[in-house]
């Protein structure tokens, strides 16, 4: 995969942070960057471009812009990758080499992947887990968060860790409890939903009516203020939080209901998955 950055220059800063998004269905990560991008008053300083994937371009005031675009705060010196289009999942692995070097390159210090989970309880916590290299595993846990005791990570996010490692740039996954997915899980283990198809039709519903999982992304946002030590305004993005897990729990509970019981409300739509 031939992978372009086109960049206006990064300062050799010891403090850089690499922050991007794990691909996965709650959207949390993606939140989390835009809203850090916005916060921060990040300017953008490059793009990426990814030759071998069909030509997109992003619409932003009028200007295009590439998909994949790079942004950087010189008062905290967090790089954040906004990504206006998925990371296809069959090049998800090269990119993230490919952007690994580019990062090392430029002597970042951390890069961190955000991505989200179901509640490892009953209920999701504002607790921020972790993955990282053996040597920086005490680093985090003084850091609040809480270290994956023992798990197999496969899929994208493994794919990034296996990019991470060994590197001469230090890196974590930082996971946050999802109400979106705890609820998706719920829905599972009732049996109400079995296949794979029938899962993604009910993310797609669900993010499609009550948005992206803004509680989780609250929780990755504010675990990224503590690895770059700033302070980042998060009031916009808490009321809006509470309201989201009130529409969350709403939904849900509409798919618990009986399919009789649906039927017969007048005007009432009968969920297509039980």
């Amino acid at each position: 995969m031939r992978l372009e950055v086109k960049i206006s220059g990064l300062p050799r800063d010891k403090r850089n942070i690499l922050v991007m998004a794990c691909p996965e269905p709650s959207l949390a990560g993606v939140v989390a960057v835009e809203y850090l991008i916005d916060a921060l008053a990040m300017e953008e300083i490059g793009a990426i471009r990814i030759t071998e994937m069909p030509p997109v371009i992003a619409v932003v005031n009028g200007a295009a812009k590439l998909p994949y675009r790079i942004f950087y705060s010189r008062q905290t010196g967090v790089v954040a990758i906004r990504q206006h289009v998925p990371i296809p999942p069959q090049i998800y692995a090269e990119f993230i080499h490919k952007v690994l070097d580019w990062a090392e390159e430029n002597k970042v210090k951390l890069a961190v992947c955000l991505s989200a989970m179901p509640a490892a309880g009953e209920r999701e916590n504002d607790v921020v887990y972790y993955v990282t290299e053996e040597s920086l595993v005490e680093k985090f846990r003084q850091y609040g968060f809480e270290p994956i005791k023992e798990a197999t990570v496969t899929g994208l996010e493994g794919a990034y860790l296996d990019a991470v490692l060994g590197r001469g740039i230090d890196g974590a996954l930082l996971i946050a409890e999802s109400r979106l997915l705890t609820a998706i899980k719920r829905l599972v283990d009732s049996g109400k939903i079995s296949t794979h198809r029938d899962v993604v039709l009910i993310l797609n519903d669900l993010v499609g009516r009550v948005g992206p999982d803004v509680g989780a992304a609250l929780k990755l946002i504010n675990a990224v203020a503590k690895l770059a030590e700033t302070q980042i305004d998060t009031a916009k993005l808490q009321e809006h939080a509470s309201k989201y897990a009130f529409l969350v729990e709403k939904n849900i509970e509409a798919m618990f209901k009986p399919v009789e019981a649906a039927a017969r409300a007048p005007g009432k739509e009968i969920p297509l998955v039980f």
